[in-house]
This record gives structure tokens, sequence and C-alpha cells, in this order.
């Protein structure tokens, strides 16, 4: 038993001889892989609590085994193992390697692993998107499938934000199609003087035949303000003109100009999930009995943690007050998607 415990501790003893240091003021050490230090706060990934952050006045020692990248205050860059203390260089620590560079820890301003943006340099925008597809069906007294598709992107920069989207949506009951809906939009957004005011401009396309509609084209532009705009949770209101054309079934036209006031909302829950909401409200200046109300609310939830993929529940309503005789003003769907994210 002694021998197996000496082992036990041989093995921890050694491991930790292979793995980068942060010494605390109060005398604690974490053992890990330093990522970064930006902003005054330095993240470490460990074993036992993953990234852990720790505000960088609290380190009084800090070594590397593998190479980093450092900037000082001055402009000054390093690249290579670090040992660096508090107010004079450290020299070489026994977990360092014998080339590890040595200096104070306050000459620090910024230090990243190799693979990580720059952070001396300017934030540059950052592409990300997602792919989706549902399918239901029904088979016995009635025979009805429905299927849908959906790819959008978005390029995320430090003051503005641009959204790309198209999505199909396919219904057949009895071997009648009753649902064939085609959409395709743009939405770009432009914070005003680095604040949380903002200019946006949008446009979109639809067609489909469910409610009277063969082709509607809309365009927008208006103001906005964020209300919260955190890491993880965004609250977003935005108020404009638009001006839209529809084209019926029937063969009849309506060309409009109007109003345009939405809500954005989402939040990330925890790591497990996230939750959106949108709300749009669109009234017609010629007729404010002509107006257009759109709602979507989903819950993303991850399927598997190691993959980007999530099972997306959620409804949308759309409600048209100009029809098509025979139409429906009302639309409401509740959908179950598959959801692959990438960035």
């Amino acid at each position: 038993m002694k021998k197996f415990l000496a082992t036990c501790l041989g093995i921890l003893a050694a491991s930790s001889l292979f793995a980068d240091r942060l010494t605390l003021t109060d005398g604690s050490v974490i053992n890990g892989t330093v990522k970064s230090i930006i902003g005054g706060s330095a993240v470490i990934a460990t074993d036992f609590a993953g990234e852990i952050s720790v505000p960088a006045t609290k380190i009084v020692k800090l070594n590397t085994v593998e190479s980093v990248e450092v900037a000082t205050a001055e402009g000054t860059r390093f690249s290579g193992s670090l040992a660096a203390e508090g107010s004079a260089a450290a020299g070489n620590a026994d977990i360092s390697a014998d080339n590890a560079i040595a200096l104070p820890l306050s000459d620090i301003k910024f230090l990243w692993t190799p693979g990580m943006e720059d952070p001396t340099l300017p934030p540059s925008r950052k592409w990300k998107g997602e792919f989706s597809v549902d399918i239901a069906g029904k088979t016995g007294n009635t025979e009805k499938f429905d299927a849908g598709a959906g790819v959008s992107a978005s390029l995320t920069g430090p003051v503005d934000l641009l959204k790309l989207y198209a999505n199909a949506t396919y219904g057949r009951e009895n071997h009648v199609t009753n649902t064939k809906k085609y959409v395709a939009g743009a939405d770009y957004e432009h914070k005003l003087f680095d604040s949380k005011a903002l200019w946006y401009v949008k446009a979109e396309v639809e067609h489909q035949t469910t409610s009277g509609i063969r082709l509607r084209e809309e365009v927008g532009t208006g103001l906005g303000y964020y209300l919260i705009d955190a890491a993880h949770t965004k609250l977003r209101v935005r108020a404009g003109v638009t001006a839209k054309s529809r084209k019926f079934t029937d063969g009849s036209h309506n060309d409009a100009f109007g109003g345009e006031a939405g809500l954005h909302y989402e939040h990330d829950i925890q790591e497990w999930g996230k939750w959106v909401t949108d709300l749009t409200y669109q009234p017609s200046f010629d007729n404010l009995d002509d107006y257009r109300i759109l709602h979507e609310s989903a819950l993303d939830i991850p399927v598997l943690f190691q993959y980007p993929l999530a099972l997306r529940l959620g409804v949308s309503n759309e409600y048209n007050s100009k029809i098509a005789p025979g139409a429906k003003r009302m639309e409401t769907s509740y959908f179950a998607k598959m959801v692959f994210k990438w960035k």
C-alpha cells in the first residue's frame, strides 16, 4: 500500500512539473495551461475545474512550459516559455525550459497562446453560421409530410453585424401540396460612435402560397438601441421605415410604405442552452388597418456537448391583416429542428 501511495504521489508530482503554474498572493498554486492575460485577467485551463479566470493583480509568480506570446506595455514582444515574478525578474523556474524568458509581471500587458487572435491588433470580423433541417410525417387516415431547411451566416465585428439567411418550407397533405414557402434576406447594423445606439438596413424577399401572397419584397432602414449588450444576454429594440411590394395569387398587387418596430432578445442559459425571441410589428402608412406581426421563440439544446449540434424547439407566428380571399390571417408553426453550427 505504501508503495502504491508513493507511486501515485510521484505521478502527481511529475505531472505538475510539466504544467504551467500560477502562484497567487495567498500562497495557493494553480497548475494547468495558461491561455491568456488580457484586460487585467489571466485565464488558465485546469483538469479539475476547466478554465479559471484570475485577476492579474493576485498573481505573484507565473511560469509556462510551452511557448507563449507576450507583449509589454512599452510595445516589446517576446515568444517562448516564460518565468515572471511580481517585481523583479524571476529567473528560470524549475518547471520552465532552460531558455525561458524572465521578466517582471508588471511588464506583461498581453499574453496569449499561439493560434489565438493577437490582442494587440484591432478586433477583426468573424464569420459564424448554422444549417438546420426538420422533417415530420403522418400516415393512416391522413397522409401528411412536412419538411424544412435553412441556412444562415453572420459576420460580427467590433461595431457592426451582417446577417444573411435563407430558408424553405414544404408540405403535402393527402398528396396535395399545401405549403410552399421560400424566404431569403440580409440585415446589417452598425453602432453609432461606439455606443449602444445603432442604425440598420435590411432587405427580404419571400415566395409562398399558403396566405395567398405569391411574392413579397421588402426593404427597410432605421435606428436601434441595445438595452442589454452583455456577453451572454442581449436585448435590442429597433424602429424604422419600410417599403414593401406584395403580389397575390389572384393577380392583384399592393405597394406600400410603412413603419417597423422590433424587439430581439437572446440569452445563454448557463452552458447548455440558448433562448431567442424576435417580435416585429409592421404597419402601413397608407392604411393603419394593413399591418403584419411576426413572432418567433426558440430554445437550443445541445445534443452532444463536444459537437456543434443542437436540437431547436420553438414556435413561430405570422399575422397578415391584408390577405387574399379565402386565406387565413394567422399562421402558427411549431417546430423541432436539428441545427449544425459552425464558426
